[in-house]
């Protein structure tokens, strides 16, 4: 078992300590494999050398004329974090659009393997890295106002899920 314990301890005035908090983890961090360290939705994303440069990103809300619509381009940035024993060569990324009721929007999920490189040079005490993508999403059809996501999947597990609302864009008072 590994143990990590978690302490943080506020003290009144009176030197007594009022908060402790004690965790145990089952498995170490490292075996759980890729985490989703950063994701986000935005209007555009590059994944260049390391580095995610985002145009207008971190929405949540997507505003749209009336229904049907057809967005002409969202992106996600991402950054996973890969244990350095995680002993795969090649990992399988996928974004699927879902609805409010999990159907799948899209004919299939954007999908992508990426070689890793295990052996890249780290520092020796490096417990993970970052693995830096993005995905762009041109003329999305949304039938309907309500709510959506992306689901991220590592090797057709959900890593994570990235929300977010259809909305029609409130039509200004008439001016008479």
């Amino acid at each position: 078992m590994f143990c990590e314990s978690v302490m943080w301890i506020a003290e009144d005035v009176t030197d007594t300590p009022v908060v402790r908090v004690d965790h145990v983890m089952e498995t170490p961090p490292d075996s759980l494999g890729p985490t989703v360290d950063v994701a986000l939705l935005a209007d555009a994303v590059q994944a260049v050398r390391g580095k995610l440069f985002i145009l207008g990103g971190g929405w949540d809300t997507l505003w749209v004329r009336g229904f049907p619509a057809r967005h002409p381009s969202l992106a996600i940035g991402l950054r996973l974090r890969v244990p350095v024993s995680w002993d795969a060569e090649i990992l399988n990324l996928s974004v699927e659009l879902q609805d409010a009721d999990g159907k799948g929007l899209l004919p299939k999920p954007l999908t992508a393997d990426v070689r890793l490189n295990p052996n890249a040079a780290r520092p020796p005490d490096a417990s993970d890295y970052g693995l830096i993508r993005s995905f762009t999403f041109n003329n999305l059809p949304f039938q309907e106002e309500g709510a959506y996501s992306f689901v991220i999947s590592v090797d057709g597990a959900p890593v994570s899920r990235l929300r977010f609302n259809v909305r029609a864009r409130p039509q200004p008072p008439q001016v008479v």
